[in-house]
């Protein structure tokens, strides 16, 4: 540790939700990935070496926190406990200002069976699937209706239960890549701020799946964000399909049955 500090120990709480996920995906890199990611810490104004000779995790930073040495200078306790790996009531985000509050988001449980085969990751729910605690509940949304055409049905049961048993029935899970976030409404491009869900442990407890698949681009892209460890291997098929959102109706449900039918090949 340096005895001349080259850097700053205070920090908005945005700024420390930055810093855990950083330190977050610095210890999960190669040594030489970890370079572009100490210099965006640098940039920041935070040097490792001001506290220790290596932050080798959240847990490390958070003890930081807890003892002083890092201040948050909005006025707030910063809770330490799981850092960005979830978004809870004691999660940073969930402690920004009072008119921030109606923008945070919770995302659901995964929805996995025994034996699942495909994990389906979408972004994060939108607020009327979040208000209903059921995925792709808006009605414009394709999902439900590309999932059942996959297997010539045409007829989607009212109740989401009977959904929820044909997905595991057909060994498919879903989740998002985000467990929560700062979002205005429900529209991808309006997240400002989030917090992944474990995927990697995920991956580990249902080794039956073979093939992830990302619902939209944007899924992709904060997957690759956050996970760049479970890139170039041999152990997924990765796919990119298009979003089943509603807003995404340039493609006829025909289009995008056969581009989701990917996932079962």
């Amino acid at each position: 540790m340096n005895s001349e500090k080259k850097g700053k120990n205070k920090f908005t709480l945005e700024e420390i939700d930055t810093l855990r996920e950083l330190i977050r995906q610095k210890c999960s890199v190669s040594s030489s990935a970890q370079k572009a990611i100490r210099a965006k810490m640098r940039k920041m104004g935070f040097h490792i070496r001001d506290f220790a000779e290596d932050i080798t995790s959240v847990e490390e930073f958070n003890q930081l926190i807890d003892s002083g040495k890092i201040i948050c200078i909005d006025g707030q306790h910063v809770p330490s406990n799981k850092g960005v790996d979830t978004l809870s009531s004691k999660n940073p985000i969930s402690l920004k200002k009072s008119a921030d509050k109606g923008k945070v988001k919770e995302g659901l449980n995964a929805i996995v069976g025994d034996k699942p085969r495909v994990l389906i990751l979408g972004t994060l729910p939108g607020d009327e699937s979040l208000n209903r605690q059921e995925y792709y509940a808006k009605a414009g949304n394709r999902f439900w209706k590309i999932i059942y055409g996959l297997y010539g049905k045409e007829g989607i049961p009212a109740e989401y239960e009977e959904r929820i048993a044909f997905l595991k029935d057909n060994n498919i899970a879903i989740w998002d890549v985000l467990s929560g976030a700062v979002r205005d409404g429900s529209l991808d491009s309006n997240i400002e701020q989030g917090a992944p869900n474990d995927i990697p442990d995920f991956l580990k407890k249902h080794s039956t799946i073979e093939v992830i698949a990302f619902n939209g681009k944007k899924a992709e892209k904060k997957f690759n964000e956050y996970f760049p460890q479970l890139l170039n291997t041999n152990k997924w098929k990765m796919l990119t399909l298009l979003n089943s959102s509603g807003a995404n109706n340039q493609f006829s449900l025909d289009q995008m049955k056969k581009d989701w039918g990917r996932i079962l090949k």
